[in-house]
């Protein structure tokens, strides 16, 4: 059998500050590489295509979308024939005019390859998922943990589902329920460990195929955005519709779990006079540019600064001028700067003073997601202000580990208090020496208080921005079984 892997990747923050250009996607088959393995794992024919991915930011430009789109599509075409195309998408990109481009992508792709051929589609669990992807594409499987550590597990579940489906050994059925929840799981943790076991326990024993139980993604803000649970079982729509509706209500009952957790930047701070074991770790979760915004945000540091916090070291900011006049200047010296605060009102005002270099690095190398190579970004400096250490680079990208501060002579351990530009994946990390760590919602683009936010398209009703019960729920529903 041929196999085509490839991709198109983009998370698509609304409320970004950051535009996204065609310029801004570059070859990334990194992201597709665990489709590619284990692919390749199962003796088939395997074609290496195209795989562009951007950095979350705002919606692309509409143009540059459909160039992407139609090189994808036309690969596809001119190489063909396949027997199974297997994509590695996001769930969460929109495009001016297009709010939901992984049903356009899937289905432009559907229009060009035919009915006979399997489409296996991996998501990030932070997806908007909507009836037309489930419905041009074979086969829909979502990551479960956050942070995300499952791609290279869940990318061979797909590969052997699509194959088996191909060899007409399955004939998957899904069940597809929407859940008005906007919210966030942290799978770490419970409560929500406990439906991911159960998920895997159940797709291991039964004839279940596949469950994704998908966070989904707020701030894409299209119709489609919220949580959701897709059941996937092998010619078994009670089973798959009884256990959908089953998650999709314990997801409702565990929406606030960890919402919960976030706090303010003062009741954060305040945890700074308290005695703890190891290093006080604080998520900037509202500024992770992971989620697409800016990550000059300087809401946290204006607030370390103005009660004279020391021993309190912060990253990643990316700051090019900054970064430019602390390169000229070197290290030792002292100089004045205004950082932080310019990708827009959201980031706060320019923290200015004098700061004193400490390191600079001009081949740095940040940690990636867990499992990956390092990510090489340049040059990565650290200057000191009164009693914090701020790590500034020209790249933008959300802590994953320590790294980022170990390449510029800090030693992540010894501090009092650590912040970090992230929402969630820098947990395995830090969670090995921190002696505590909070979730700060700082008031950026990425905030989770929603409310705050100018949503223009999302659907209603919809928790927790409006008076919503158990009772919207919609019941599953059942999109084809998608045999050739």
């Amino acid at each position: 059998m041929r196999i085509y892997v490839g991709g198109l990747i983009h998370e698509t923050n609304a409320f970004s500050p950051v535009p996204t250009q065609l310029a801004d996607y570059g070859d990334h088959f990194v992201s597709c590489e665990d489709l590619y393995t284990a692919a390749t794992a199962s003796g088939c024919e395997v074609f290496r295509g195209l795989c562009a991915r951007a950095a979350p930011s705002a919606p692309t430009v509409r143009a540059d979308y459909e160039t992407l789109r139609d090189r994808l599509v036309a690969e596809i075409a001119a190489q063909g024939p396949f027997d199974c195309i297997l994509l590695s998408l996001h769930g969460a990109q929109v495009a001016e005019g297009y709010p939901d481009c992984e049903g356009d992508v899937v289905a432009a792709v559907r229009g060009v390859c035919g009915s006979d051929v399997i489409i296996g589609v991996m998501l990030d669990l932070h997806a908007a998922i909507s009836r037309c992807l489930l419905e041009q594409a074979s086969l829909v499987c979502v990551i479960k943990e956050y942070p995300h550590t499952d791609f290279p597990e869940t990318a061979a579940q797909l590969v052997d589902l699509a194959l088996r489906q191909r060899r007409r050994e399955i004939s998957p059925v899904t069940a597809f329920v929407p859940i008005p929840v906007f919210s966030l799981w942290h799978t770490p943790l419970q409560p929500s460990k406990t439906l991911v076991d159960e998920a895997r326990a159940l797709e291991a024993s039964s004839s279940v195929l596949h469950i994704s139980l998908v966070h989904g993604f707020p701030w894409s803000d299209v119709p489609d955005a919220g949580a959701a649970v897709m059941v996937i079982t092998d010619d078994d729509p009670d089973t798959a519709t009884r256990l959908a509706r089953e998650f999709a209500r314990r997801l409702w009952d565990i929406r606030d779990a960890d919402l919960g957790h976030y706090r303010s930047i003062g009741e954060c701070l305040d945890q700074a006079s308290l005695a703890h074991p190891g290093p006080l770790v604080i998520a900037d979760a509202g500024d992770n540019p992971g989620a697409g915004t800016g990550s000059d945000a300087t809401w946290i540091l204006q607030e370390v600064v103005a009660r004279d916090l020391r021993n309190v070291a912060m990253a990643l900011f990316r700051d090019a001028g900054a970064l430019a006049r602390v390169v000229e200047a070197g290290v030792g010296s002292t100089v004045r700067l205004s950082l932080g605060g310019h990708s827009g009102e959201l980031a706060g005002p320019p923290l200015v003073g004098d700061f004193t270099v400490t390191c600079i690095n001009t081949a740095a190398r940040i940690n990636a997601m867990p499992g990956y190579e390092p990510i090489a970004v340049g040059t990565l400096a650290a200057v000191r202000h009164g009693g914090v250490q701020i790590v500034l680079g020209d790249y933008r990208e959300q802590v994953f580990g320590t790294l980022v501060f170990s390449e510029v002579g800090i030693d992540p351990a010894t501090q009092a208090v650590l912040v970090v530009k992230s929402a969630q994946h820098f947990y395995n990390a830090f969670a090995a020496f921190a002696g505590k760590i909070l979730y700060c919602d700082s008031p950026c683009s990425r905030t989770v208080d929603f409310a705050r936010l100018p949503f223009r398209h999302r659907r209603y009703p919809m928790w927790p921005l409006d008076d919503c019960a158990a009772s919207a729920i919609p019941p599953p529903v059942l999109v084809g079984t998608s045999s050739p």
